[in-house]
């Protein structure tokens, strides 16, 4: 994972998943076509079960990008809680992180999700 700070945009996945879906929503594609082929995308080059942590960049960053757009998908936004509630990426950052930027991840990322339970 190429990060460069613990904002929600801040690594290249999810720096990625964000550019891809203002593409294909540019191509003309909808927000449910744009989000389909992303996660088709991603599902089929990592694993749920062996790269949970680098799959939820992927909804981080297609959450964040459909929140700036305001228009997030219920899904996309249940499912992204839940990742949240379960620790999503916070694996990758006790790894290869300073004890203060993953604390600091793990606010930035409470911060997303309390945004997110304020659209229920």
């Amino acid at each position: 994972m190429g990060a460069w700070g613990t904002g929600v945009f801040d690594d290249d996945t999810s720096c990625d998943v964000r550019d891809d879906f203002i593409d294909y929503l540019e191509e003309g594609k909808t927000v449910e076509e744009a989000t389909k082929i992303i996660l088709e995308e991603y599902l089929e080059e990592y694993n749920i079960n062996e790269d949970l942590e680098v799959l939820s960049l992927v909804y981080i960053g297609l959450s964040a990008i459909q929140m700036e757009k305001n228009c997030l998908q219920d899904h996309l936004r249940k499912s992204i809680i839940e990742l949240i509630e379960r620790g999503a990426d916070l694996e990758l950052w006790e790894e290869s992180a300073e004890k203060e930027d993953y604390e600091e991840r793990k606010k930035v990322l409470n911060n997303f999700k309390e945004k997110l339970l304020k659209l229920l």
